[in-house]
């Protein structure tokens, strides 16, 4: 997946028409970046040399040089993993495989895609500030509804495992209950591929007014999750088995939930190494031979 074609279909929707006319272009002629200047390029797209500037400043570049070196090194890493082989992703649904041996090499295929696209969007200045909130904060709230609660639980899970104080429901009123608890400096994090889904909106608003620190576990996009959470955190997945509902999502976010785990124990490890040690303790003392 390229992450730069990603950042513009995220961003298309809230550019203004000129860049919209730059996004445009370099979504069907990237490698006419690398074939023109800047003023050749705005002449082609039917736009100006600004638009080309604040188009790329827009997707989060400092300029087109910037872009360009971006789109480089992609085309560089595919060239790389083509050479490698390997399975190749294939966009079937469910009922259009032909064999056992194409749903395994498809599922291994978007499942790595998921994690190496969800690790190149990694920005430790997002996941430094969430840690932070989240070893001060006296309780942590975790919310993820379908196919995103595996991903919430884990965490949950894993928290529980360094006893920090965190709570976690699949029951959309039982987490209401929760949410009227909710102080400020309290942490809600919120496990959700989009902000469509009507249940974690009602829980981000709530959290949001009731003034605790929000975290966002959700795909790269502009919407009112991703722009109105303290801190997000992005997990990128390619969805193909639109029928059957199997995605590749779940692995991103347990990229997401294993990275964030692993930060806030390590920085708050001489607080949590003991809990560390008797978890460890106790489920191999109770192991039989």
């Amino acid at each position: 997946m390229d992450i730069v074609s990603e950042k513009i279909k995220s961003h298309y929707d809230a550019l203004p028409s000129s860049e919209k006319l730059v996004a445009n272009y370099v979504l069907e002629n990237k490698d006419a970046l690398f074939k023109h200047p800047i003023k050749e390029l705005a002449k082609q797209s039917g736009t100006t040399q600004a638009a080309w500037t604040r188009f790329a400043q827009a997707i989060g570049y400092s300029g087109l040089k910037d872009l360009k070196n971006a789109y480089y090194a992609e085309v560089n890493n595919n060239l790389q993993r083509a050479d490698k082989g390997g399975p190749k992703i294939s966009f079937t649904d469910v009922n259009e495989y032909t064999s056992l041996q194409s749903i395994a090499d498809n599922i291994c295929a978007t499942s790595i895609q998921a994690v190496n696209t969800t690790y190149r969007l990694f920005d430790a200045g997002n996941y430094s500030g969430a840690v932070s909130s989240i070893i001060a904060a006296k309780q942590i709230q975790i919310f993820g509804v379908g196919t995103a609660s595996v991903a919430a639980y884990d965490l949950y899970c894993k928290f529980l495992r360094i006893h920090y104080n965190a709570v976690f429901n699949q029951d959309h009123h039982m987490n209401l209950m929760t949410l009227s608890q909710i102080k400020e400096k309290d942490v809600a994090i919120f496990f959700s591929d989009n902000a469509k889904n009507v249940e974690i909106m009602q829980l981000f608003d709530i959290a949001k007014a009731r003034g605790a620190v929000t975290i966002a576990v959700t795909k790269l996009g502009n919407n009112l999750l991703t722009t109105g959470c303290d801190h997000v955190l992005f997990a990128s997945s390619t969805e193909i088995d639109r029928k059957s509902g199997i995605t590749s999502s779940r692995f991103a976010q347990l990229f997401v939930v294993d990275t964030l785990y692993t930060a806030v124990a390590n920085r708050d490890y001489e607080n949590v190494k003991g809990y560390l040690k008797d978890s460890y303790d106790l489920f191999h003392s109770t192991a039989r031979d």
